[in-house]
């Protein structure tokens, strides 16, 4: 059983007590002169100096909570669940979280509790990400892992997830991936990946600083944003639209000093609308390759892979040459190649299917076609 220090404990008390709360938890320790001085007041009795807007009943819950059989019983419930505790008092607090104005008061792990890695590197992006995107986050995943990064995502449906997976499947990298959840870690959402999580939690780390047994909610994902980029040397945005919880992962990034990246996209494709944004304004640095982002950070290699591959077309006819290199430029639907080429519907569904069939090509799940 891990063994905590008085310290850790008082904050095991303050975090259990408040919750996720950082600003009330800062002002309890403003107030009160600090975390071992707000806890000793709290078990001797004294009156403690709250918050303006605090509930009347924060008094009494604290005081009642400091006990030792209290918190005993939180680290016995934690050693249950294989929940590690790291508080800002712990060997393995990211120091990178330090940094940013509200850093949590304690992170609840899965997995590996040492989250102080060399290169941190969030990767996100939609969740309803395109076929494009997919294969952005897939390649970016590994081959950051590969390279000893650290990929740090929310588990989220999409590019999340696709890039974490790549991530945690590669080899060999002690750390190659840190997943934040805007539940509590032992609370797996989404379910659908349920997989994800055990290979995180067995490679890398799952952290939460919401207390086990939380509930997904909506407004505890933007604060677990805060804390994807908080962890992280840079941010990778796969696909981003216009508005969304990429987008404000992307802004706490640049609150917090962080590197943003972003991989451009077609101008017509909506979920690349806020990574072409970003570029445009300045704000991220588009990227082509890993070593984009990795030279950032003073990591070098040869053996650069890019990701797309060249394609041989020396057995293609004229006729499917011609849609091939119309479907270089982005998937597309059988009718715009119609436009596109001038090819009738059943010429056009004849040169898809032979190509499809020899792997040139590939039909999607919405209907369209991409190389």
């Amino acid at each position: 059983m891990r063994e905590y220090g008085q310290k850790e404990r008082a904050w095991l008390w303050l975090g259990d007590t408040v919750g996720a709360n950082v600003r009330l938890a800062e002002e309890l320790l403003y107030n009160n002169g600090g975390i071992m001085e707000l806890f000793d007041s709290a078990r001797r009795g004294a009156k403690l100096i709250l918050p303006e807007k605090a509930p009347a009943s924060l008094s009494k819950s604290l005081r009642n909570n400091c006990s030792d059989s209290f918190i005993d019983m939180l680290t016995e419930r934690m050693e249950k669940a294989h929940i590690t505790a790291v508080t800002r008092d712990s060997e393995g607090y990211p120091e990178l979280l330090r940094e940013i104005y509200d850093p949590p008061t304690v992170l609840y792990v899965k997995g590996k509790a040492d989250l102080n890695v060399k290169l941190p590197i969030a990767v996100i992006g939609s969740r309803k990400c395109t076929a494009y995107g997919k294969e952005m986050a897939a390649y970016f995943g590994r081959r950051l892992a590969e390279k000893g990064a650290c990929v740090v995502s929310g588990l989220a449906l999409g590019c999340d997830s696709i890039a974490a997976e790549n991530a945690a499947n590669t080899a060999p990298n002690d750390m190659p991936t840190i997943a934040v959840l805007g539940s509590g870690v032992d609370v797996v959402y989404p379910y659908q990946c349920a997989a994800l999580y055990n290979l995180i939690c067995e490679r890398g780390a799952v952290i939460s600083e919401y207390k086990p047994g939380t509930r997904p909610a909506r407004e505890n994902f933007p604060q677990r944003n805060r804390l994807i980029s908080g962890l992280s040397k840079g941010v990778l945005v796969i696909e981003a639209a216009a508005k969304s919880g990429t987008r404000i992962t992307a802004e706490f990034a640049l609150e917090q000093g962080r590197d943003v990246f972003a991989v451009p996209g077609r101008i017509t494709d909506l979920m690349s609308v806020g990574t072409n944004g970003l570029i445009k304004s300045g704000e991220a640095k588009s990227v082509f390759d890993v070593d984009d982002i990795l030279y950032e950070y003073g990591v070098f290699g040869p053996d650069v892979e890019k990701p797309i591959k060249d394609t041989d077309t020396s057995s293609l006819t004229s006729e499917q040459r011609e849609i091939f290199k119309a479907l270089l430029g982005g998937e597309k639907t059988v009718d715009e190649l119609c436009m596109i080429t001038d090819y009738s519907v059943s010429d056009i569904n004849m040169y898809l299917t032979e190509m499809e069939l020899s792997g040139i090509i590939k039909q999607l799940p919405n209907g369209e076609y991409g190389v």
